[in-house]
């Protein structure tokens, strides 16, 4: 029997984890492993910071492949399988070119522009992915799904920041981007040999004319600009509006913080890279899965909007928890506490962000819209990376907690008035079955192909 992703649960919940753990590899790489590698070469806060940035700009751009990939495709291999493939097969290419950099600690700017390049092909395999989910998960697998993927790209980070950082550390960059490709590799051969549906090919062929498969018969934008037309509309509402200033805010703080306080720990209070990397890498990254479930889980069962709010003000204490004992930051057990109530509470926010940005999407355009969010998240990502040396200029240790429990605590205000249920409200057909793909005519779905 063929592997049919659309007619197997369990097979396209673990094919989900396994492509969110790629996208988690290359990203634990740059802003765990290869951020502590670059603070024990004793390279600048701010050159760390351009590198580690690289990782989020691909990212804050990706809804351009939105359009492109619910447009465009090559509907005989499947809709959103072929995207994936081509991702992943790019982005182990680029991988490849960076074992050739000669010197890092002289090299930073063709590292920054190979860590852009890596993540663009990572942005557009991400893209696809969620594209595939929001294809293939009914609505009552949703919830539960998008838990366990969220915490599946925590162990793909564990295996990019703690596992590659161990071997960049120890054998060199050239060995752990070595041992990044073969593991990507070993992770293409699924999407490479599983089908989305029932007359889907495995490989282009000449046959492709003559043959039919149920992807074949899924609707798609007549246009780009009817997609675009609609994406405009949708995102002309009030809480979508405010959706995405929440997205683009609610980043900021906590990834500053990941490339400060390692700093601070190395550089003040002697902490070794081995320390920070066994932290961040390991404890952090399962501390964080484990917020991940529990947010998916607690947004469904308590509602969007009331976790994202528990999630911000537990952030903010968080943050003022760490000047309030700061005499005891000697103590590294104190400093390991925080850093993982803060690496749980990060994740809980973000899973709880997830849900409520669906909730905000309208469903003919569900995965542009949703890739519009999340490329908001990752400006916020950027955002953070960037202006750390500038925060860490501006603010003593102490003094910078402080901004950052403020700047977490005033986006309640934004969460409060955002309205769930304005978008169904407004913009989808009251009169249609609440769990129909079928739009209204203005939509301009077109089920011929590609």
């Amino acid at each position: 029997m063929k592997p049919y992703l659309s007619d197997n649960p369990a097979l396209r919940l673990s094919t989900l984890c396994i492509l969110y753990a790629a996208q988690g590899i290359p990203d634990g790489f740059v802003r765990i492993a290869l951020k502590t590698y670059l603070i024990s070469e004793q390279v600048s806060t701010e050159a760390i910071g351009t590198v580690v940035a690289m990782v989020s700009w691909p990212w804050a751009l990706k809804w351009i492949w939105g359009p492109f990939i619910d447009r465009f495709g090559y509907l005989p291999m499947g809709r959103r399988r072929p995207w994936i493939l081509a991702a992943q097969f790019l982005m182990t290419l680029t991988l490849g070119a960076m074992a050739f950099i000669p010197e890092l600690t002289t090299s930073v700017g063709i590292i920054a522009a190979m860590v852009l390049l890596v993540n663009v092909f990572a942005s557009l395999q991400d893209v696809s992915v969620d594209a595939l989910a929001v294809d293939m998960l009914p609505a009552k697998e949703r919830g539960v799904a998008n838990g366990f993927m969220f915490a599946s790209s925590y162990g793909g980070t564990f295996i990019g920041g703690a596992i590659l950082g161990h071997i960049i550390l120890s054998y060199g960059f050239p060995s752990a981007v070595s041992v990044q490709i073969t593991i990507l590799l070993l992770i293409a051969a699924v999407p490479l040999c599983l089908r989305e549906r029932p007359g889907d090919l495995l490989w282009p062929s000449k046959k492709a004319r003559d043959h039919h498969s149920r992807s074949e018969e899924m609707e798609h934008p007549a246009s780009l600009r009817a997609l675009f037309q609609m994406l405009f509309r949708a995102f002309s509402l009030r809480s979508t509006i405010l959706g995405a200033s929440l997205a683009v805010l609610s980043l900021i703080a906590i990834n500053s913080h990941l490339i400060i306080w390692p700093v601070y720990l190395q550089r003040e209070l002697g902490w070794t890279s081995s320390d920070w990397l066994f932290l961040e890498g390991q404890l952090a990254v399962w501390f964080g899965l484990g917020g991940s479930v529990l947010g998916g889980i607690l947004a469904s069962t308590f509602g969007t909007k009331r976790t994202v709010i528990f999630s911000l003000v537990a952030l903010s204490t968080c943050w003022l928890a760490y000047p309030m004992t700061e005499a005891y930051w000697s103590n590294s057990t104190v400093v390991t506490i925080l850093f993982l109530v803060e690496s749980t509470l990060a994740a809980f926010l973000q899973v709880s962000m997830f849900a409520l940005f669906m909730g905000i999407c309208w469903r003919p355009i569900a995965a542009t819209q949703f890739t519009a969010f999340m490329a908001l998240l990752n400006v916020s990502n950027g955002l953070g990376a960037r202006f750390s040396g500038t925060m860490e200029w501006a603010f003593n240790i102490s003094e910078l907690h402080i901004f950052l429990a403020i700047l977490q605590i005033v986006l309640v205000a934004i969460v409060l008035a955002i309205n769930p249920k304005e978008v169904s409200e407004k913009l989808e057909d009251p009169h249609a079955p609440k769990d129909s793909s079928e739009t209204p005519d203005e939509v301009m779905l077109s089920k011929t192909a590609s």
